[in-house]
């Protein structure tokens, strides 16, 4: 098992109390004049979040006419900073052509000592990281801790910075190690390969922020897998390797919030050049390319929402320590341990909420999933199958949502169950 989705403790869950409904957001009484124009933004309720960062994303706004359909573009680009709890927004004339926002914000819980379990039938995982979402009052973020699996035991950390835009790039960096005894399965869950090694990870990364929707991201990398041992299989060899490599990212992100859900379209598409030392011995030059569409909207009531979600990853030269997971296809469907260097896939369907609570949101989705790939024979196989379950969305803590499903692959008759809450590596 390569990838572990990070679970909380239940009583985690429940962090906030017991549950009680979230009453509707105060809507502001006072009627919006005509043609004023916003020329000040006030914040309060700031503790840990520094007003000249949320300024920074607000500054925008300033300048143009006061409306409806301003305020709740001002209130959609609060809302997916996702450091806070509830956001009240009031106008105030302070002349006759000159209007003043007042938000009233209450922040989440952003730093967060956090243990975790999980299983599945991929095996279990157990550990804890140290979480601050929000450091320095700016939306930096920074990791350390360490988790041990059934296959792997493994320390990280990392730091990330947001960048400023206006040619003020952003940074981050992430390192690992890990001692692992990996296996991989075929889509017909047959083991195809067990090796022991030692993985070292490095990576820095710069992001730009192009526009208001458009990024730009430049990532340097390093990897390491020193192979101890493995089991002769056919076809596949593990190789030890040392691997650098750099790849290059742009990306288009536009989100809608209607009070319930943060509703994202999105595009991505990213390719990478390396230089590979096989057994340390023989250069290779492996390229790989991936690419990434989503498209959420709300239709018939604010509380059900479309979505659909397509990518796919491509590599030349890589070696089976590099492959990527069913993940890269937008797919949960296929075995946990298969990996491949080629595939394509996407799902689409709805997801309605069902009720808010103090502590978050609970919400039913289902949807259908469609995958094409490269099996470990290097033939290219074709599944499908239905995928339905629940999420939790946490009101107070800035954290990833809780999701739960059962998928059934239809070419293979098989139930998969997955679970998932918090941060993926």
């Amino acid at each position: 098992m390569k990838k572990f989705f990070v679970g909380l403790l239940l009583a985690f869950i429940l962090f906030s109390g017991i549950a009680q409904e979230q009453p509707e957001p105060e809507q502001n009484q006072e009627q919006i004049s005509e043609n004023l124009i916003i020329s000040k933004i006030n914040f309060s309720g700031l503790k840990k979040t520094r007003n000249s960062y949320v300024q920074s994303k607000v500054k925008k706004f300033i300048g143009n006419p006061l409306s409806e359909d301003e305020l709740h573009e001002l209130e959609t680009a609060i809302q997916l900073e996702g450091i806070f709890n509830e956001i009240k927004i009031e106008t105030e004339q302070i002349s006759g052509s000159e209007a003043q926002v007042n938000v009233s914000v209450k922040e989440k819980i952003t730093f967060i000592p956090l243990p975790f379990a999980m299983y599945s039938n991929s095996g279990y995982l157990a550990g804890g990281i140290v979480l601050d979402t929000n450091a320095f009052g700016r939306k930096d973020m920074f990791m350390l801790g360490g988790f041990l699996t059934n296959t792997a035991k493994t320390g990280m950390a990392s730091f990330s910075k947001q960048p400023k835009g206006h040619g003020i790039p952003g940074f981050s960096i992430f390192v690992s190690g890990s001692k692992r005894s990996p296996e991989f399965q075929n889509l017909d869950k047959n083991l195809i390969l067990k090796y022991s090694d030692v993985l070292f990870n490095f990576a820095f990364t710069l992001t730009e922020k192009l526009s208001e929707h458009f990024s730009f991201a430049n990532n340097f990398k390093f990897v390491s897998s020193a192979t101890e041992e493995h089991s002769d299989f056919l076809g596949v060899n593990p190789e030890s390797i040392k691997v650098g490599s750099t790849s290059l990212a742009f990306g288009y992100s536009n989100s809608d919030w209607n009070g319930i859900f943060m509703s994202t379209n999105s595009a991505s598409i990213s390719a990478e050049f390396g230089i590979t030392n096989s057994d340390f011995s023989e250069f290779r030059y492996p390229l790989s390319f991936s690419f990434s569409i989503g498209e959420q909207h709300i239709i018939f009531t604010d509380r059900l929402r479309f979505y659909q979600k397509y990518s796919g990853f491509y590599a030349k030269d890589f070696n089976i320590a590099l492959f990527r997971e069913q993940d890269a296809g937008s797919v949960n469907i296929l075995p946990g341990d298969f990996s491949t260097d080629r595939i394509i896939g996407g799902n689409l369907g709805l997801e309605v909420s069902l009720k808010k609570f103090s502590w978050g949101m609970l919400s039913l989705y289902g949807d259908y999933q469609l995958v094409y790939t490269r099996d470990s024979d290097k033939e290219y196989k074709f599944e499908h199958g239905p995928n339905a379950g629940t999420r939790v969305y946490l009101a107070k803590i800035a954290f990833p949502a809780l999701a739960m499903g059962l998928a059934y692959n239809v070419p293979h008759h098989r139930w998969q169950f997955s679970a998932a809450m918090g941060v993926s590596f």
